[in-house]
């Protein structure tokens, strides 16, 4: 049960004011927390200073957000994310025919370095109505796994080169 007396005026004055000490806020504050007639107080005591808000607050809110000034800048962070929309756009734009390009890069370069054989394989092949995304398809597995290995081979380097270092 708890012993400590109600709190007083002088006290929640106190601690709207911050002017207690820690160890006397913190007293407050477990009372407060335990006994519902004081933190009814408190809270009673709290909405004797809040004041009320103007009757034409929000016409006066809803005016001021119709001048110029206002709808200008209103109007250019609008147009701003309109902008950044335009150039994350070109961006990813950008990426995809690059990404586009360097396939076809690669199937050419591939196809240059291949020898006849390869070539009339090729040829066949595409006779037999083998389609262009499965083209793609395989020079992509082709370019992942070569990325696959290089980054693998990296990390077996670095692996060496760490062991060879601890030793």
């Amino acid at each position: 049960m708890n012993t400590k007396p109600h709190v007083t005026i002088a006290e929640l004055n106190a601690f709207v004011q911050e002017s207690m000490t820690l160890e006397d806020k913190e007293a407050f504050l477990e009372h407060i927390c335990s006994c519902n007639h004081c933190s009814d107080q408190l809270a009673t005591f709290m909405t004797e200073d809040i004041i009320p808000a103007p009757r034409d607050m929000k016409e006066n809110i809803i005016k001021a957000t119709k001048r110029p000034e206002i709808q200008i800048a209103i109007k250019s962070r609008e147009a701003s994310k309109q902008i950044q929309l335009l150039l994350y756009s070109l961006k990813v734009g950008t990426a995809a025919v690059a990404a586009i390009a360097l396939l076809l890069l690669s199937m050419n370069i591939q196809g240059s370095f291949s020898n006849a054989e390869s070539f009339t394989t090729i040829n066949t092949v595409k006779e037999d109505n083998v389609s262009l995304t499965d083209t793609i398809r395989d020079n992509m597995n082709n370019i992942s796994k070569n990325m696959l290995d290089f980054s693998n081979n990296i990390i077996k380097m670095e692996v060496t080169e760490n062991d060879q270092k601890e030793k």
